[in-house]
This record gives C-alpha cells, sequence and structure tokens, in this order.
C-alpha cells in the first residue's frame, strides 16, 4: 500500500500483560490490533499493516483504551469513531456497519449477518469479510458464529481460544445486566 501525503499515526500501549495498537490515518481509525505478548512483535505487525514510515507514538489512547476493556471484560462503551474503510468495498462495508449493530452479549451466524447486511445467502461473503476486518474489537468480529452454533475461526492474535473468551465475557455481562 503507497501512502504518499497521508497523516498516519501508529499508535501503542501496553496494558497488564499484552500490547495492543492502532493505526490512524488521517485521524480516522485504520486498523486495530491487540494481545500481542511484546512490543517489537506489535510493532512489526502495525508496520507491516502501513508499510510506510510513521512515528510511533506510545501512549493510552481512548480506542486504545476501549479495545483493552473489551478485550478484559471491563466496559463496552465505545467512543465516537470515524472508519477509514479504504480498500473495503461498499458491500463490505455495508456488513462491517451491520456488525456493529450487534449488541453486546449476542451473537450472530454468518448467514443472519448477511441478511442484516442486505446481502441474503452471503454468508461465504460475511466469513471472507470477517477474515479481513481490520477494526477488530471494535467492529466486533468475535460476535459472528456458525449457525450451529459452534465459534468457527478468528483470525485475531489468540485464535479461536481468545473469540471464546471474548463471548464468554460478554454472555457474563449481559446476562448480569437483566
Amino acid at each position: 500500500m503507497d501512502t504518499p501525503n497521508i497523516d498516519m499515526q501508529l499508535i501503542i500501549s501496553k496494558s497488564e500483560k499484552t500490547w495492543t495498537g492502532i493505526i490512524l490515518r488521517n485521524n480516522r481509525l485504520f486498523y486495530s490490533t491487540y494481545n500481542f505478548p511484546t512490543k517489537e512483535k506489535l510493532l512489526s505487525h502495525l508496520k507491516s499493516k502501513c508499510n510506510c514510515d510513521v512515528e510511533v507514538i506510545e501512549d493510552e489512547h481512548p480506542i486504545i483504551k476501549a479495545i483493552n476493556n473489551i478485550v478484559n471484560g471491563v466496559n463496552y462503551n465505545i467512543p465516537k469513531i470515524e472508519f477509514d474503510f479504504s480498500g473495503y468495498t461498499n458491500k463490505e462495508i455495508k456488513v462491517l456497519k451491520a456488525l456493529l449493530k450487534v449488541p453486546v452479549g449476542k451473537t450472530v451466524s454468518y448467514g443472519e449477518l448477511a441478511k442484516l447486511a442486505g446481502l441474503p445467502n452471503a454468508a461465504r461473503f460475511v466469513g471472507n469479510v470477517m477474515a479481513k476486518n481490520r477494526f477488530a474489537p471494535i467492529i466486533p468480529c468475535h460476535r459472528v458464529i456458525l449457525s450451529n452454533g459452534k465459534p468457527g475461526n478468528f483470525s485475531s492474535e489468540g485464535g479461536v481460544e481468545l473469540k471464546k473468551k471474548l463471548l464468554m465475557q460478554e454472555s457474563k455481562l449481559f446476562f448480569n445486566k437483566q
């Protein structure tokens, strides 16, 4: 990806045990990632995504705080975020925006999400969109499961075990509020 004349910021922060990072492009969320064991692994991963020289800022950004809260099952109040959907098709953006409407503590199958996005019979397409979601866990692809109730795949650092953990945390929070 060639990014001349584009303002990119790479912001990282350490939680208790792991590292979280975001890339902002023109002040919009371009990429987020979490659950990296070392700062070096996180930086290597993030730099491969922005593919340009960029200043690294080590700071507690509101988006990073929200990500860490989600991962730790603490708080699901997400700040207002503008997303940089560049590189996604209009159909992919529909899927990602539809997923934002799935509430904490709820899951949706790939087929159900396809219908929510106005793309019936596009479950496989939704799976492909989830695999390339750059905004996890803010756009919560961990809430998308197989129609048989099994978790399905999860491409974030930590894999399916992390997906199960996130779903369990959200489920406990959801049921405690009722």
